[in-house]
């Protein structure tokens, strides 16, 4: 396995283009104060070196948003059906997480009952053991 190295520069930079990705390089160097030409290398380089693994952006919609929590059986390949769930229409994040869940699934739908059919499907896996929705209300994105 490679280790991915990352100083407080790549850090930085990091956590500048988490809260704006589509921040130009000349804004984020001069924040930083550096030349855009360092922070366009380091980006190119973490690209390629997968520590940065894509570019996205966050809608604000009108539409219905929850985090699905999911227990499985403990003898169940949690990789797998987290993968499976990535897939779904209206799905847009999956993490694999500790504590008494073992998947959360963010999931971005127009209707209620898009959700709930989300939720029916994941209901249909032998080794779930359990779900827990929770609507989001409100979101709040972090500031620069």
């Amino acid at each position: 396995m490679v280790t991915l190295m990352i100083d407080n520069l790549d850090k930085r930079i990091l956590e500048i283009m988490r809260k704006d990705s589509r921040r130009p390089f000349v804004e984020v160097a001069s924040q930083l104060g550096v030349s855009e030409g360092t922070v366009r290398s380091r980006v190119h380089r973490m690209t390629e070196e997968g520590i940065i693994r894509g570019f996205t952006i966050k809608t604000s919609s009108k539409n219905v948003k929850a985090l699905v929590e999911i227990r499985i059986d403990v003898n169940t390949d949690t990789e797998v059906i987290a993968k499976e769930l990535a897939s779904y229409e209206g799905v847009t994040e999956v993490f694999e997480v500790t504590g008494d869940q073992d998947i959360i699934v963010l999931v971005d739908v127009d209707t209620s009952q898009n959700l709930n059919d989300i939720i029916e499907r994941v209901r249909r896996y032998e080794n779930i053991l359990s779900t827990r929705t929770r609507l989001i209300l409100k979101e709040h994105f972090g500031e620069n």
